[in-house]
């Protein structure tokens, strides 16, 4: 069973690179929004749509990923970033929170990032499951 829907392509690496510079743009956008109090529709659209094309361009690559810890995150993030608009008097310890989130599992080693919590082990591809 192939498990990737989004095959390797040339520039893939580039393409993702340029993605999570976007989102980092966008994010630094985000928070200069939150320090002064002024909701930046440009900044957020920007970190989403980048946002929404890492999280497809990785899920889709390796359909393992959605049981992986790196999806966990991502999943967290999404509620944290839902959390905001309901309790914005909390923006900067959810936005802070979201970049140590961030920081932590892309940096994290490769054991952390592709420990599967359905699994409960390492599970890097279809493979990993039989055995």
């Amino acid at each position: 069973m192939d498990t990737n829907l989004i095959p390797a392509f040339k520039g893939k690496r580039w393409l993702k690179v340029s993605l999570r510079t976007l989102h980092l743009i966008g994010l630094a956008g985000i928070s200069v929004s939150i320090a002064t109090d002024n909701f930046d529709v440009i900044s957020w659209t920007i970190t989403i749509i980048s946002g929404l094309a890492i999280l497809i361009l990785e899920a889709f690559s390796n359909l393992i990923w959605f049981v992986q810890v790196r999806a966990l995150a991502i999943y967290i993030k999404i509620g944290l970033l839902i959390a905001l608009f309901f309790y914005p008097e909390y923006s900067w310890y959810i936005l802070i929170l979201i970049i140590i989130i961030s920081g932590l599992v892309s940096h994290a080693p490769s054991a952390v990032r592709y420990y599967s919590f359905v699994h409960r082990r390492v599970i890097r591809s279809i493979n990993d499951i039989k055995g």
